[in-house]
């Protein structure tokens, strides 16, 4: 069953009057908006963020100087809330930066046809299940930009970054420094922008519960450690901001 608020939930769970609260969006405008666009994040605004004021700080941060960050805490801690954010604290693109990201949506026809110029910095936030093909670029016939590209003048949020298959993580490199993605097939070669603002979101192990108010991990150091190294070291030091966030203990808690 789906609700529409806090208030409708409470409501169904109690057995009282439902609200007649009305939808946040229409879900006909949900399902035009493209998965390249950051419109599906614009009515996040980050003062929805409760607590975390050291994380807060570091997006504005991150925002003011189009830094690179690696948020690390256990699930449900506010890492995708705060990501999703980033692109709210962005001013819109200027001419030349609109014209490019148009130019590449475009040739990977993600350009929306009632858009013909995106003024927005686009945010893309591909799953970890995701191929090579899709986050570099490339293609059997031709080779056409990937999410590196997409997020052009924008964010590339990559969610349980450690999950991301190696060699999706080691292409990170060459945009990180240059700005741009060089794809080579048999048949030509092709080079798109991508200098895009990374945001990397990870557990602090496997199963993500080392750090959470009651630490029930069972992960051993070896595997903690292994799973850290999934990030390798030249991916780490392109990432300007490394910030822990740690779960908030509600009052009267004790942590054991």
């Amino acid at each position: 069953m789906g609700v529409r608020s806090l208030r409708q939930t409470v409501a169904l769970l109690t057995g009282t009057p439902e609200p007649d609260d009305p939808p946040v969006r229409p879900l006909d405008d949900v399902a035009s908006i493209s998965w390249t666009s950051a419109d599906r994040v614009a009515h996040l605004d980050l003062a929805d963020i409760a607590g975390q004021e050291d994380s807060r700080l570091a997006l504005l941060v991150a925002a003011a100087g189009g830094h690179h960050l690696l948020m690390t805490g256990p699930p449900g801690i506010g890492k995708t809330m705060l990501a999703q954010r980033l692109p709210g604290l962005l001013p819109d693109l200027s001419h030349d930066q609109s014209l490019s990201v148009s130019a590449v949506h475009s040739v990977a026809g993600m350009l929306p046809s009632d858009t013909p110029l995106l003024v927005r910095p686009p945010f893309l936030d591909p799953h970890h299940t995701a191929s090579a093909v899709s986050i570099v670029g490339g293609g059997s016939r031709a080779i056409k930009p990937g999410a590196l590209s997409l997020a052009h003048h924008g964010v590339l949020f990559l969610d349980e970054a450690p999950e991301f298959a190696s060699n999706v993580l080691e292409a990170l490199r060459q945009p990180l420094e240059s700005g741009v993605v060089i794809v080579s097939r048999a048949a030509m070669t092709a080079a798109y922008p991508a200098r895009f603002q990374l945001v990397l979101a990870a557990n602090p192990c496997p199963c993500g519960l080392s750090s959470a108010v009651a630490d029930q991990c069972r992960c051993t150091p070896l595997m903690r450690r292994r799973y850290a190294d999934r990030l390798s070291g030249p991916i780490r030091d392109r990432i300007d901001i490394h910030r822990s966030l740690s779960a908030l203990s509600r009052p009267g808690w004790s942590r054991r």
